[in-house]
């Protein structure tokens, strides 16, 4: 079973449990891009625990959920310091999404900023550097956006995966971990913008180990 530490929206982290890497796949795109969408729609139970290191329960792989909080703010930084300190010791298979890529941004050493062109809705990104998080795809994908702020520059230690015209670091990679940031949702896709459902098996399928 793979098994997954979630980073929920209100702090609080989540334990949860995908019975089968498949699930992840059959992600519905009639629900929102939320925190609460993603793991409901890969079929997964989630069992409530703070979590103190992603190590804590064993887990195959991190994922760092959207949240409406502004991580500017050193109000958010603080209530998410918890988070951001076991991202920096964590070694494993890690995903962050919208707000969990600025995450990750903050706890490896850049700022996060209001963004200068905020965003709603699909956008074309250009993949800057073939990676297996993209395997499969064309250097031009679609993805949802929807934020207000974004990563102001590359983390020391990152690769710069792709960009797009509401946000020029669209996507990261560590050099040294498999640890990857993107600023769009892969969970929203549809038959017409299908990218972000290969994104996300992309990480399961070849990124996370049993």
């Amino acid at each position: 079973m793979t098994k997954f530490l979630w980073f929920r929206e209100s702090a609080p982290s989540e334990f949860v449990r995908a019975s089968s890497r498949e699930q992840l796949r059959r992600v519905s795109s009639g629900e929102g891009a939320d925190t609460e969408g993603l793991p409901r729609q890969a079929g997964w139970r989630s069992r409530g625990h703070r979590l103190e290191s992603p190590h804590d329960r064993e887990a195959d792989g991190v994922i760092l959920s959207g949240s409406y909080d502004m991580l500017s703010s050193a109000r958010t930084q603080a209530k998410f310091a918890r988070e951001i300190d076991a991202m920096k010791d964590h070694g494993g298979p890690a995903l962050g999404v919208c707000f969990g890529h600025q995450l990750l941004g903050h706890a490896f050493g850049s700022r996060v900023v209001r963004a200068a062109n905020p965003a709603k809705g699909y956008r074309d990104a250009e993949v800057l550097r073939r990676d297996t998080l993209f395997r499969g795809l064309p250097h031009s994908i679609g993805v949802y956006e929807s934020h207000r702020e974004e990563v102001e520059s590359l983390p020391a230690g990152f690769a710069h995966l792709a960009r797009s015209s509401t946000a020029e670091i669209c996507a990261m990679k560590h050099s040294g971990l498999p640890i990857y940031g993107v600023q769009f949702h892969p969970e929203r896709y549809s038959l017409e913008k299908p990218d972000g459902e290969v994104i996300l098996a992309n990480f399961v399928e070849h990124l996370v180990k049993d």
